[in-house]
């Protein structure tokens, strides 16, 4: 759906729907911080996410510290060279290179972005799964990284409507992730696992919807 269509379409769209088609993932940034406030609201939004047994494991942690940011950034910076270096002379390694060069350069806008979290998961220590396990009637755990990953994503939906409500841009980003080794070191972070980065601000730019696929193609019976 492309902006052109869109006055046409929000007379007939709720809120929720008009703030899901409206959102973007944004680069790009003007200088201006939101109000502090702001971020609350939307962290108050995601915290009323669904999560397993209401464990409410999701952590948003604001990366506010310039001297975090270079560490980060060093850190990104070092694991593309090694990267690069691991590719050395193989054949046909080309493509593979420019896909590294590629996502290196498309997170390194992060740095600019008026906000940037860390969100991740804490380890829930009460649950249904957890009990079983405790009994010895499970072995392991064997639903807590995908039931955590569900509540992450829930709660992110309710952080990233909220902002697009308040009239900010927003993008989610895991690549930083892989050209670091371990960011909870980098960052210092014990407590949490890190699983994605996200940026926040007033957007500077005005992307075009990507093409999405259809209902028909995403949803059947059985």
């Amino acid at each position: 759906m492309w902006y052109g269509d869109m006055n046409r379409i929000r007379d007939n769209l709720s809120l929720l729907d008009t703030l899901t088609h409206e959102r973007r993932s944004i680069r790009k940034y003007k200088p201006d911080k939101p109000p502090a406030e702001w971020i609350d609201r939307m962290i108050l939004c995601a915290i009323r996410a669904p999560s397993p047994s209401n464990s409410q494991p999701v952590r948003f942690i604001r990366i506010a510290s310039e001297q975090k940011k270079d560490d980060l950034h060093k850190a990104m910076a070092a694991g593309r060279k090694d990267f690069l270096k691991a590719l050395g002379d193989v054949s046909e390694s080309g493509s593979l290179r420019k896909w590294i060069n590629a996502y290196y350069g498309f997170s390194e806008f992060i740095f600019n972005a008026p906000l940037l979290f860390a969100v991740g998961t804490i380890t829930p220590t009460s649950g249904f799964s957890v009990k079983l396990v405790e009994a010895g009637i499970l072995k392991t755990y064997n639903t807590r990284d995908s039931g955590l990953d569900i509540a992450l994503g829930l709660s992110l939906k309710g952080f990233l409507l909220k902002a697009r409500e308040l009239g900010l841009g927003t993008c989610v980003l895991t690549a930083p992730l892989i050209f670091v080794s371990d960011i909870n070191q980098t960052l210092g972070i014990d407590d949490v696992q890190i699983k994605c980065l996200v940026t926040a601000g007033f957007p500077d730019e005005n992307p075009r919807m990507s093409r999405r696929k259809s209902v028909k193609d995403v949803y059947h019976e059985i």
